[in-house]
């Protein structure tokens, strides 16, 4: 999942002399970027002149609301900053390379923002601070940029997704609930080989997203005595035991992962022919819609299934592999509403 300032352009517009022509008796300039100017009026008050602060930029957000139900407050919404349109902001050193300055505002202050880096699309995600009406329009978000001096931008990925983790720290997230051998060091949730570490959570909306990006670092492996290799993505809610309902992308032998539905309208198991499996860090990502389910590995649909999803399941991470450890680098899920609302950013205005 990352200077500009006005110019001072008084003295050229004629009505005030240049800055090399005021006299000491005009006021101490000791910073004409950063101090006010101060001259003297003849019989009058002083004209203070304060130099502009420094370029910002804004992007109006449009999110029109295409569904007979509202959104709630705190539902996640993901707005598509064009890589072409950043790129060229960062190059004309409108938006800084780290993008600190690049902030999502709204009437009830900033929120809190996450972009996602290639080879994801850039998509600036924030939550909703109150709901939108069914069918309804709301205009009142906006992304700010241009402040060579920002700070870290707020970027609690749980105050933007339902559930999320970047596993960061030393120790798993009192979110989950885990089994066998957990561990968390650099960023990356480790569940090593032959541990049979496990994590789950609380259930999450039936029609809802889970995202992660993860590895396996023998995807020859063995599995364990029970015949078990390793899975992510949604199951029963509130324990671990190895059964239905589930949806994931699963091993069930050596070099090889598949997307699984055994949930809601595909009882008896729906599933794809496997893919090979690789030690790389891969994308994976699993569409719970009302009516069917996409399953997407290096972010391309790979497997759509009907299905009936009106069960809330839990997020689930498992791994029994005898010499491969499963690594994950992020896992986040978010609740939909369909039809999705439409988002769009408006042309970069000056400030």
């Amino acid at each position: 999942m990352r200077s500009i300032a006005f110019a001072l352009f008084v003295a050229s517009c004629g009505l005030f002399p240049d800055l090399g022509e005021l006299s000491s008796d005009a006021g101490q300039i000791a910073d004409a970027k950063n101090d006010a100017i101060i001259l003297p009026a003849d019989g009058g008050t002083d004209v203070v002149i304060t130099p502009e602060a420094s370029v910002s930029y804004v992007r109006t957000i449009t999110i029109k609301n295409n569904a007979s139900q509202g959104l709630p407050k705190g539902y996640t919404i993901g707005v598509a900053f064009p890589e072409s349109e950043l790129q060229a902001a960062i190059t004309a050193n409108k938006i800084r390379s780290d993008m600190n300055d690049l902030r999502l505002r709204g009437t009830a202050g900033e929120r809190d923002r996450l972009v996602d880096a290639p080879p994801l699309s850039r998509v600036v995600w924030f939550s909703l601070a109150s709901p939108i009406s069914a069918s309804a329009t709301d205009t009142t978000y906006e992304i700010t940029y241009g402040d060579p001096n920002a700070g870290s931008a707020p970027a609690d990925g749980s105050n933007v997704f339902n559930f999320y983790d970047d596993f960061s720290g030393t120790s798993v997230n009192p979110q989950w609930m885990t089994q066998g051998t957990v561990n968390v060091a650099s960023g990356m949730l480790t569940l090593p080989k032959g541990g049979s570490g496990a994590l789950t959570a609380l259930s999450q909306s039936p029609t809802s997203t889970a995202e992660w990006r993860a590895q396996v670092t023998d995807p020859s492996s063995n599995p364990d005595g029970q015949g078990f290799y390793y899975w992510i993505g949604y199951q029963h809610t509130g324990d671990f035991v190895a059964s239905d309902p589930w949806v994931v992308w699963i091993s069930r032998a050596p070099n090889f992962i598949g997307a699984e539905d055994k949930a809601d309208g595909c009882l008896s198991t729906c599933g794809n022919t496997p893919n090979a499996q690789t030690t790389a860090f891969r994308y994976f990502g699993i569409e719970r819609q009302a009516a069917q389910t996409i399953f997407s590995i290096d972010l391309v649909a790979n497997y759509t299934t009907p299905a009936t999803n009106d069960q809330a399941l839990s997020p689930m991470i498992r791994n029994f592999l005898q010499t491969g450890d499963l690594i994950v680098d992020w896992y986040r899920s978010r609740a939909r509403i369909y039809p999705e609302p439409t988002v769009t950013l408006g042309p970069e205005q000056k400030q």
